[in-house]
């Protein structure tokens, strides 16, 4: 916890003076009102020998972990701050009432667009004979999986019992014996049991004791063999157990070694090893004798190119079609055993692609399901022969939604130091580039997680209020393979922050938008770029929405040993227990950065129940920089009660908060607030 070596203020002092605040918010300064004044408690943060005075860190409260399990005990004084901000935020936005309700409509009715549901972990899988089907589903919401087995000929259920799994499972080809993770022992390992149905009790098969390891199982396509896999983000390690043998103790492929990560299949009578050993960082394929599975054995088969990112491979019979990536673009290619291969083609800019698990091995197609911005998901599948797709379905009905009302477009942004950095553009067709457009930019770079260019109805709204839509692909994501994320590990970050200004002036430059009509929204480490970008260009902004974000970078990871995320974020961010790597979190960490500057409209979210990132962030985020502010525009912050990191997961709770998002933009884009009050005139001394 954050050690506090100033004034500690009592907390029924503490609850006094926030009470107070709530009468000097309620006075209005003209068409608004005075924003809540909070007291300020200089205490020095600093961890590990490092000392910073901050203000506002007594909005984090005593006991973090007690009151993320019941955020109804937060300590009262902070619970007065979170109402009197939540308050003035409700009291800004509230002439947006009408607008937000009607986006609310809209955006229900584009929910019901997709023709297919989303992959989920509880779609069964089949034995493949077909005769049982397996599933697994988290029924209270904990993480712990219940596995169940079903006989389909009878329908009668046939394995109920099994509780607290960790989610993935495998049947034997014959649909003799259950395979399953889950835990054993009081200090938690991952392990594989295996449980021959119609008969009592599991058999442990394997246990996992390295707990920075999670463990997978699933059946490789042709049902050979079953596949125990440990990973972390550099290492992996095979085993697997014949189907010949279903009983036989699971053979090592390859040890788990630092830096080197591969995946097994089988195809054309080989084991098929995706990995990207020797230096193939975006992966190649090679293959080996099932008889001699090691690394020593693997024989080259599709060599490595960096920038094409080969997410995966789908075995069939008598074909092979990889998944991949290249310049933020998903791809299918079609495969044979000869080598020779063909490409799948798609007609728009930008556009996401998934292939559903454990398709049939002798099918003659692969479904899969496609989806654009502008393009709702919806079913397909490939014909393996002559490399076709076709869609599944009907079309949607006439009326509802008009595809064609909307474009989609792929532009590149230069970067500071050359790189091509992509951007996924979607507005409405026909939108006059004369740079009086408003313009909402999204983007993410962190950790190797890619932005998809999916559907999303609360884009659609956003687009028909006359906006443009934008994803930055920064680095940071794994859109142009594995150097575009790993180059901005540690003392990397700020190419992140200065992709996503190119990408801003590029859009400027083309007359997408214009200088002040830009809103940016970040989403956790999203919400760190925005705000980092903030201070470093506050000119180029109208607004900025971050929702959960890591703005106390310092703070939070010097007392990593109290944080829930321990040392984990250490390989992305830097380990401040290093010098050099602390300093370079110095220059960019947003709350420290927080400085008198004519500052864009802002609204930072925070949830109590966020294990990811600490509520009290955000909150004072914007109580600092509202005290820092040279300009007029609003300075808000809402905190959610109890709602985890991704905020309340219920649908029209998700409904209820794109519309206010998107009504914030529309505000902000069009200075429709004037000038806001942020502090207190100063008294007037008699003369």
């Amino acid at each position: 916890m954050v050690k506090r070596r100033q004034l500690l203020v009592s907390a029924g002092a503490l609850a006094a003076s926030t009470l107070m605040q709530a009468l000097a918010a309620t006075t209005r300064h003209g068409p608004w009102p005075l924003p809540p004044q909070h007291r300020r408690v200089p205490t020095d943060v600093g961890g590990l020998g490092y000392h910073r005075i901050d203000d506002y860190s007594w909005f984090q409260p005593r006991d973090w972990d007690a009151v993320r399990r019941a955020p109804d005990t937060l300590d009262a004084p902070i619970k007065a701050v979170v109402k009197l901000e939540n308050g003035y935020t409700d009291t800004m936005l509230a002439p947006s009432a009408a607008l937000q309700q009607s986006l609310i409509k809209r955006i229900a009715a584009l929910d019901a667009l997709s023709s297919m549901p989303p992959d989920v972990q509880s779609a069964p899988k089949h034995s493949h004979d077909g005769r049982r089907a397996a599933w697994a589903v988290d029924q209270a919401g904990t993480g712990g999986f219940s596995v169940f087995v079903r006989d389909i000929a009878s329908d009668k259920l046939l394995v109920s019992d099994i509780v607290g799994g960790l989610g993935d499972f495998a049947l034997s080809p014959d649909g003799r014996y259950l395979y399953w993770t889950g835990r054993s022992g009081q200090d938690q390992p991952s392990a594989v049991f295996r449980r021959e149905i119609g008969k009592p009790g599991d058999t442990l098969v394997y246990q996992e004791k390295d707990p920075s390891l999670a463990i997978g199982l699933r059946t490789t396509a042709a049902g050979g063999y079953v596949v125990i896999r440990m990973s972390s983000d550099d290492m992996s390690e095979l085993r697997l157990i014949s189907m010949d043998r279903p009983t036989a103790v699971p053979l090592l492929v390859e040890a788990r070694t630092p830096g080197l990560r591969y995946d097994i299949d089988q195809w054309n009578g080989q084991l098929l090893v995706l990995t990207d050993a020797d230096g193939a960082i975006d992966f190649k394929l090679m293959t080996a004798s099932p008889a001699q599975a090691g690394r020593a054995h693997w024989k080259p088969w599709l060599a490595h190119e960096e920038g094409r990112f080969i997410k995966a491979v789908h075995p069939f019979a008598g074909y092979l079609v990889r998944e991949e990536m290249r310049d933020a673009l998903p791809r299918l290619v079609v495969m044979v055993p000869d080598g020779s291969e063909r490409q799948v083609a798609f007609n728009e800019a930008a556009y996401m692609i998934g292939v559903p698990a454990g398709q049939g091995w002798n099918a003659p197609a692969m479904a899969f399901h496609y989806q654009s911005p502008r393009s709702p998901r919806a079913a397909f599948t490939l014909d393996l022969t002559g490399a076709r797709i076709a869609p599944v379905g009907a079309p949607l009905a006439s009326g509802v939604y008009d595809r064609e009302r909307y474009e989609v477009r792929r532009l590149f942004a230069r970067a500071d130091d050359g790189a091509s950095v992509p951007i996924t553009v979607t507005m409405l067709k026909g939108q006059k580039l004369d740079g009086s457009a408003p313009l909402l930019m999204n983007a993410y770079g962190a950790y190797g997680i890619s932005i998809n260019a999916e559907f999303h109805p609360a884009v659609i709204a956003l687009v028909e209020q006359g906006f443009v839509h934008v994803i930055a692909h920064v680095r940071g994501g794994a859109e142009r393979g594995t150097n575009w994320w790993r180059s901005v590990l540690k003392q990397g970050k700020h190419k992140t922050f200065t992709d996503f200004i190119a990408c801003a002036e590029h859009l400027i430059a083309e007359r997408y938008t214009a200088k002040g009509r830009i809103v940016a929204y970040g989403l956790s480490a999203g919400g760190l770029l925005v705000s980092a970008v903030v201070n470093m260009r506050p000119d180029l902004w109208a607004g900025v929405i971050a929702q959960v974000p890591f703005l106390d970078v310092l703070t939070s990871i010097e007392h990593y040993e109290s944080h829930p995320l321990g040392t984990s974020p250490f390989p992305y961010w830097g380990d401040p227990r290093i010098p050099k790597e602390h300093a370079y979190m110095a220059t960019y960490s947003p709350y420290d950065h927080l400085r008198p500057a004519p500052y864009p409209a802002l609204l930072a979210l925070g949830s109590v129940n966020d294990d990811m990132v600490a509520f009290w962030e955000p909150l004072k985020f914007a109580v600092k920089a509202r005290g820092l502010t040279t300009a007029g525009n609003p300075i808000l912050s809402r905190t959610l009660m109890n709602a985890g990191h991704l905020g309340d997961p219920d649908p029209a709770a998700q409904r209820a908060q794109h519309a206010l998002f998107i009504a914030f933009a529309v505000w902000a884009a069009d200075r429709k607030w004037g000038q806001v009050p942020q502090r207190p005139a100063p008294a007037r001394i008699p003369r």
